[in-house]
Order: C-alpha cells, then sequence, then structure tokens
C-alpha cells in the first residue's frame, strides 16, 4: 500500500508500475468508484489551482479560440476582471463547476468539465442569456489531465463566447457592412449597367440585401433596382437592372463579384446581422 487515496471516494488507492501499461493509480477489487467522476472531479480541481495561483500572482490568462458564431479567432484574457473563484456555486437554476467572478461577486466567466457528457444545458442557456463566455473542457483520460499542466495558458476544447457586438433582435453577432456601386454590362444588351452589392464579413451580397438608406444611396448613384420573384425561393426580392432593357442581373450573379471590388473603398454602411437581415445604419 502507498498511503495514496482517491478524490472521489476517499478510499486506499495501489500505484500501478508495470512495464507494458502506463504507470496509473488504481483502485482495489471490490471498490465502487466511477472514474468518469474521477477524472471530472482531478480536472476541475487543477484548473481551479492554476487559476488560483495565476490569480494570486496577479497574472494574466489569456486564451485564442476560433469562434463559432463568427469565425474570427478571439483573444480573451480570463482573469482581466477576476477577483474571486468559485466551485459549483449556484447562479439561479444552474451551477456551473467553475465561476470567475468580479469584485461584486457577479460572473465574469464561466468554466465546465465535460467527460462524456455535453455542458449543462442550463448552464449554457444562462450564459448565452447573460453574455458571459463559456470555457469547455473535454476530459478523455489521463493523458488530458496531464495536458492542463504542460501550458501556461488554459487551453479549453470549446468557447462559446463572442466578442463582437451583439444583434438586439437576434442576439446573433453583427459585421461590417460596405456598399459597392461597380460598373459592368448589361447580359441582355451589352449596355453599360451599374451594380450595387453588399459585402459582409468577406462574402458579396446581392441587391436583396441592401437596407432602404442603402437603396437611395445606390440609385442616387445611377443604379436601378427593381421587385422581382426569386422562383427558386418563391419570394420577392429586389434586384440589379439594366437601364436600357430592363432585364434583370440575377443576386446570384452579383455575389460572384468579388475580384470587380478587391481595389475598391466602397461605403462603409454600419452593422448588420446575418441571421436576421437586421440592420444598424
Amino acid at each position: 500500500m502507498c498511503g495514496a487515496v482517491c478524490p472521489v471516494c476517499k478510499t486506499a488507492i495501489v500505484a500501478r508500475q508495470g512495464e507494458q501499461i502506463r504507470h496509473h493509480f488504481s483502485h482495489y477489487p471490490g471498490t465502487n468508484c466511477n472514474a468518469e467522476t474521477a477524472l471530472h472531479v482531478i480536472a476541475r480541481r487543477l484548473i481551479q489551482s492554476r487559476l488560483a495561483d495565476a490569480l494570486a500572482l496577479g497574472q494574466s490568462m489569456t486564451i485564442t479560440w476560433k469562434c463559432v458564431a463568427c469565425r474570427d479567432r478571439h483573444n480573451f484574457n480570463v482573469l482581466g476582471n477576476v477577483g474571486s473563484i468559485a466551485v459549483e456555486k449556484e447562479f439561479g437554476s444552474c451551477r456551473p463547476d467553475i465561476a470567475l467572478l468580479d469584485q461584486t461577486n457577479q460572473p465574469v466567466a464561466f468554466l465546465e468539465i465535460v467527460v462524456s457528457h455535453r455542458p449543462e444545458r442550463r448552464v449554457v442557456q444562462y450564459c448565452n442569456r447573460h453574455s458571459i463566455p463559456l470555457l469547455i473542457f473535454r476530459i478523455k483520460d489521463a493523458e488530458s489531465l496531464e495536458s492542463l499542466q504542460l501550458y501556461h495558458n488554459l487551453n479549453p476544447t470549446t468557447v462559446l463566447f463572442c466578442l463582437r457586438n451583439r444583434c438586439e433582435k437576434c442576439g446573433a453577432p453583427l459585421f461590417t457592412k460596405r456598399l459597392f456601386i461597380i460598373a459592368s454590362n448589361c447580359w441582355r444588351c451589352g449596355a453599360p449597367i451599374k451594380l450595387a452589392l453588399i459585402e459582409i464579413n468577406g462574402k458579396i451580397y446581392g441587391a436583396n440585401y441592401l437596407s432602404e438608406n442603402d437603396r437611395q444611396i445606390a440609385r442616387s448613384r445611377g443604379v436601378i433596382l427593381r421587385d422581382q420573384l426569386n422562383y427558386h425561393r418563391n419570394q420577392p426580392e429586389i434586384a440589379n437592372a439594366c437601364p436600357n432593357c430592363g432585364i434583370i442581373t440575377s443576386n446570384r450573379y452579383v455575389a460572384f463579384q468579388k475580384k470587380a471590388i478587391i481595389k475598391l473603398p466602397g461605403i462603409n454602411r454600419g452593422l448588420t446581422c446575418l441571421n436576421c437581415l437586421h440592420y444598424v445604419d
């Protein structure tokens, strides 16, 4: 007996130091203890200890992640406004594994350790409702535990948070919108034509994404806009039209005009939400 004790069930465990399997601890036969719970408890203690040490020393702890909402790469110092750390503290109907609190005991970020199940739904909903970053750490085995100690900064598996401004209607991220007016030729009669298009987050959209103010600007610069029926979606939309023959240039065609705007500055038209098309001119 080596004197080690399981952090979950508090019973004695034995050190296994064979030559074929990596060294590890295991319970004695007949002990009823859940391995998943052990991984969860140990991971939580390791993360809590890392955070507490950094907080006591006044150190920052920056995480970097690719946002699942806007696809940007974000950077965030999780200890930037933290005054204390709480374990399994209740917030309404949810109880995150670790909560980072500011000086007034308001949550700054939640951390969830996931072994086999998804993060608690109530925790995710609380974070979404209160715009709180949720850091998820997926722990599969002992190697995952060791990785928590290899790096100075924490490396969560997933971060559910977007640093962009959010839409007041649906909560989705907002993107900068630019209006472009490009010179082209009508595909039917060859007459000169001006096309209005919108660039949002690196993608090109046709006239149907123009707000009413965008349309006024486009028309003042010589763009002809007409209502049409989109037969693929069976719904009306706005499209560019030829001033000579009146034929419509489809929004699908306009969306491929990225090369035509590379060297153009465009007109900054504020922010927009790609989820509900709410405009902030």
